[in-house]
């Protein structure tokens, strides 16, 4: 089938994309439980009780709602729920315990900018999802690890007196001169340095190439080792991909 939307439901926030002749022409970030939101969103852009949706979540219960808030609304509404209903080979032992998020985002990349290159899928959100693939296009696990506001949460809750400081830009290594900007300094750098050291294992990683998506991602663009590529809607194509394949 080919959907008039499709949505991402991660941790923090949704996405939506607006298909149009069997490609996304836009996309969204949406509040998680703010049916207000959605309902504005829909009507900007002109949807009705004859579109049809497809939907992928690693947050079920909002995943729950908003299926239940369209019921009435469109045409149709399908699920991505299993790794089943995803065109990729996993050489893993138990692929049904992988985010749904991690597998379209790989599918997705299988025809992004480096189609014949083994490749890392770096997903930046609330967690820092880095997804190993080989040149044929298979999926080879990977590494997960705070995101760099949770990176800070973890700071702040876990000590006496050290403040919750985020790091919301690119950051320079000598920067660290008060307790805030020695967090942003020492939470960036860890995410990137987890990046590169990803990217650079391996005896293919001479020819690896990295392929950045979600909300941070413009962060680590220029501290990167090229090849890169930014692909905010990574996953958004993913969906878009594995609905071609659903009955």
């Amino acid at each position: 089938m080919t959907p008039d939307v499709v949505v991402d439901i991660g941790n923090s926030r949704m996405k939506w994309g607006l298909v149009d002749r069997d490609r996304i022409v836009e996309s969204a970030s949406l509040d998680l439980l703010d049916s207000g939101e959605w309902l504005v969103r829909s009507l900007m852009w002109g949807l009705d009780e004859n579109s049809k949706w497809v939907i992928a979540s690693v947050n079920p219960p909002v995943a729950a709602a908003l299926g239940l808030w369209l019921r009435d609304k469109v045409g149709s509404v399908r699920f991505i729920d299993s790794f089943t209903q995803i065109p990729l080979t996993v050489t893993l032992d138990e692929p049904e315990r992988i985010g749904l998020d991690r597998l379209l985002a790989c599918l997705a990349a299988k025809s992004t900018a480096f189609p014949q290159t083994d490749k890392i899928v770096v997903q930046t959100g609330t967690a820092i999802v880095i997804n190993r693939m080989n040149a044929a296009g298979e999926f080879l696990g990977g590494a997960i690890l705070p995101g760099l506001r949770l990176m800070a949460k973890s700071l702040k809750e876990g000590t006496a007196l050290l403040p919750f400081a985020p790091a919301d830009e690119v950051m320079r290594t000598d920067e660290g001169t008060t307790p805030e900007r020695a967090i942003q300094v020492g939470t960036y750098w860890a995410c990137v340095g987890a990046i590169i050291m990803l990217r650079c294992a391996g005896e293919e990683a001479g020819d690896r190439a990295t392929i950045l998506t979600g909300g941070d991602a413009h962060l680590f663009l220029d501290v990167l080792p090229p090849p890169v590529v930014h692909a905010p809607d990574l996953v958004l194509q993913g969906i878009l991909v594995a609905s071609r394949t659903l009955p």
